[in-house]
């Protein structure tokens, strides 16, 4: 009785000189590695998996198809070392495998845990996006703003300063003929000859930039900054029919991303603040945002003004006074 036995061959030195450069690279990167039962499963295993498939991918397909085979390798290799180094308690209790299985043809088990710890500890990542169909190079985000310009928006969409924000500031739709400004100011019961004009084309930076300090500058600041897309933050300024900034898979972007992402909150908290305004009294805190528009300054009210003009009127009084004194004095002395 003979007993069929599969005969188990090491790669040779000669083949493996013969192997793309980035291949001969992952296997010398794998010979070092070592990662125990615990924490990684039978990875010699797997790497005789990996040279075995080198064989055959080196004898039957292109030199190209071999290289992009090593470099998604790579890729992963490299998203299971953030996740190492982010994640270690995860990582030493996870029994997600290192195989891809089911529908996802792209990532494994293990890479689909890491991002989806990401997407709830650090940031969202773009919700949309079929992972199991496609490799991602770069960390794609999920921003929280809309894209005004080219999506189509009625103003009944928005929160209420975003209302009207879109249409005074960014849309310009403001004359009295224009249905939609009049129907939005209509609709906070605020008529259109009760508010100031809109003299300006953008605000005076310049002296915003200065009243920073001030909540109500800043916050209307944040307003300006997420509408124009123009705050400086990748998930507020990010849109989807424009080119967005490439963020490699590496622990100093995932850090700064992390960091972009908390920073959304205080644009959100401007915003919640110029809704309890609008909600309390919408005519005055239209003015207010027209007026900070218009001149960089907080408006002033009546009793502000009265105050100011009360104390101008003093100063020039006993300005008078003392020029009176003055001229007394030297008419004294001449005789």
């Amino acid at each position: 009785m003979h007993i069929a036995m599969t005969e188990i061959r090491t790669l040779p030195v000669q083949t493996v000189r013969k192997l793309p450069l980035v291949a001969r690279r992952l296997i010398e990167k794998n010979k070092q590695r070592r990662i125990s039962d615990k924490t990684g499963g039978d990875f010699r295993g797997r790497l005789d998996k990996t040279v075995s498939y080198l064989r055959w991918k080196a004898a039957c397909a292109t030199l190209s198809d071999a290289i992009g085979y090593i470099a998604s390798e790579l890729e992963r290799e490299r998203l299971y070392g953030l996740y190492r180094k982010i994640f270690p308690k995860e990582w030493e209790l996870s029994r997600a495998s290192f195989h891809r299985t089911g529908y996802n043809d792209c990532h494994t088990e293990r890479e689909i845990e890491f991002i989806e710890l990401v997407s709830e500890r650090y940031f969202p990542l773009c919700s949309w996006l079929d992972w199991s169909d496609f490799r991602f190079d770069h960390i794609p985000i999920e921003p929280v703003n809309y894209d005004f310009c080219c999506d189509e928006y009625e103003w009944q969409h928005f929160r209420p300063c975003l209302q009207f924000a879109l249409q005074a500031f960014l849309w310009r739709d403001t004359d009295i003929a224009d249905e939609n400004w009049t129907d939005m100011l209509s609709s906070f019961n605020v008529e259109f000859e009760e508010l100031p004009q809109i003299e300006r084309a953008t605000p005076p930076f310049s002296i915003l930039n200065d009243g920073r300090d001030n909540p109500k500058i800043q916050r209307f600041l944040h307003l300006i900054e997420f509408i124009f897309h123009d705050s400086g933050n990748p998930f507020i300024d990010t849109t989807y029919c424009q080119p967005l900034d490439l963020y490699e898979w590496n622990y100093e972007n995932l850090e700064k991303l992390k960091a972009d992402y908390s920073g959304v909150k205080v644009y959100f908290e401007s915003m919640d603040s110029l809704d309890e305004d609008i909600a309390r009294d919408a005519r005055s805190a239209f003015k207010e945002l027209i007026t900070i528009w218009n001149t960089g300054l907080l408006p002033t009210n009546r009793r502000q003004r009265e105050a100011a003009e009360k104390a101008d009127k003093e100063r020039g009084l006993l300005i008078n006074i003392l020029d009176v004194d003055e001229n007394q004095a030297e008419t004294a002395l001449t005789f």
